[in-house]
């Protein structure tokens, strides 16, 4: 991989993180149960989004679009940096309360557990990442150089 090419990555990982959140909110189910008495439950992620019942199922893709907008708004760009930390860690949480709230409404009846199922886990890295990167901008880490530290150490 090319010098040019790889700081293009790690300039873009906040942007690469949010487009990998709102994907996963429409691969297949987002989480489901371990199966309880009556079978497995399937619960797509894009119905977080679309169910009035719940409000923070459309901040899941709101919250990752604004941060993909911050770099194209001029009023946005001033907060850019605390921006990208905070809101990846907001949805980190509402991922997890999101799943408290769906585990009371479709769970209850079976008596099985939630889980993630695989949008969420690919919801979860792409909040990770953008995480990651929001912080090391927020804090002012370069990424790239740290990555090149520990590959050199490696060798």
């Amino acid at each position: 991989m090319n010098q040019q090419t790889k700081k293009k990555i790690f300039d873009n990982l906040d942007v690469l993180g949010a487009i990998i959140m709102i994907v996963a909110l429409f691969l297949g189910a987002f989480y489901k149960d371990n199966g309880g008495v009556f079978g497995a439950l399937q619960y797509p992620g894009y119905r977080l989004i679309f169910n009035s019942d719940y409000m923070l199922g459309t901040l899941v893709i709101v919250l990752p679009l604004i941060v993909l907008i911050t770099n194209y708004v001029d009023a946005l760009k001033k907060y850019d940096k605390l921006i990208k930390l905070v809101l990846p860690a907001i949805t980190l949480i509402f991922v997890f309360v999101l799943k408290g709230q769906v585990a009371d409404e479709i769970a209850t009846d079976s008596g099985a557990a939630l889980s993630f199922a695989l949008g969420g886990w690919i919801y979860i890295l792409g909040n990770l990442i953008g995480l990651a990167a929001g912080a090391a901008g927020f804090f002012g880490v370069n990424l790239e150089k740290k990555a090149d530290e520990l590959i050199s150490k490696k060798k």
